[in-house]
């Protein structure tokens, strides 16, 4: 009985949040009520507030699930075999960005990393950080399978490069949430354009041009 009432109460909370990212895509973070959301999930307004303390809540929610499911395809596609460092890491870079707007949208994404800033210290914000964390580490896990597979210079701080291809993706996932009108066409294209100079000295061909440089 315990398993069972474990699974229903673990179904219902997937039930509201997907009711949640539903209606808050739709309808925008502001307009949307707990009211509406227990609706949609067929659930009492009291049962959400069982779930989640406010609506806020629902949102950190939304984007903690983010992160634990983009991490989970993240450990798939480091499996997988790659023909080449560039395309192997701009993949899996490209992946978390898609990943971000199946669960939230820009405004939705303004609204967390705005308060994963202002209120670095609670619960949320050192939650965001730590996602931003292990992120970055899974890029670096990357780097070191495409060291072991002679496509990245085996002298390279995997961890230190994790960490700054992913301060990389960040900052343009930053600068599209910010701008409304920016593409994701544009994203991309800057997301190849500068992962393409760092993966360049990453590579066995980027130490030697760097040897004839010298």
């Amino acid at each position: 009985m315990t398993g069972l009432r474990e699974r229903q109460k673990a179904g219902r909370r997937r039930d509201i949040l997907a009711a949640a990212s539903q209606l808050f895509r739709n309808d925008g973070f502001a307009d949307t009520s707990v009211e509406a959301i227990a609706a949609l999930a067929e659930v009492g307004t009291g049962t959400v507030y069982n779930y989640f303390s406010s609506k806020g809540d629902l949102l950190m929610a939304l984007v903690a699930l983010d992160g634990e499911q983009a991490r989970a395809k993240g450990q798939k596609y480091i499996a997988r075999d790659h023909d080449d460092a560039l395309n192997a890491i701009l993949g899996l870079l490209s992946m978390y960005v898609d990943h971000a707007l199946i669960h939230l949208t820009r405004e939705l994404w303004r609204n967390a990393m705005a308060t994963a800033v202002t209120q670095a210290d609670s619960p949320f914000g050192v939650s965001y950080a730590e996602n931003d964390r292990l992120m970055a580490g899974q890029v670096g896990e990357l780097v070191v399978t495409l060291q072991k597979a002679g496509k990245v210079r085996s002298d390279v701080d995997a961890e230190a490069a994790g960490a700054a291809l992913f301060i990389i993706v960040n900052g343009l996932f930053m600068q599209f949430v910010a701008q409304d009108k920016m593409a994701k066409s544009a994203l991309s294209s800057r997301l190849r354009d500068q992962i393409t100079v760092v993966v360049g000295g990453l590579t066995a061909n980027g130490a030697a041009q760097r040897k004839r440089a010298s």
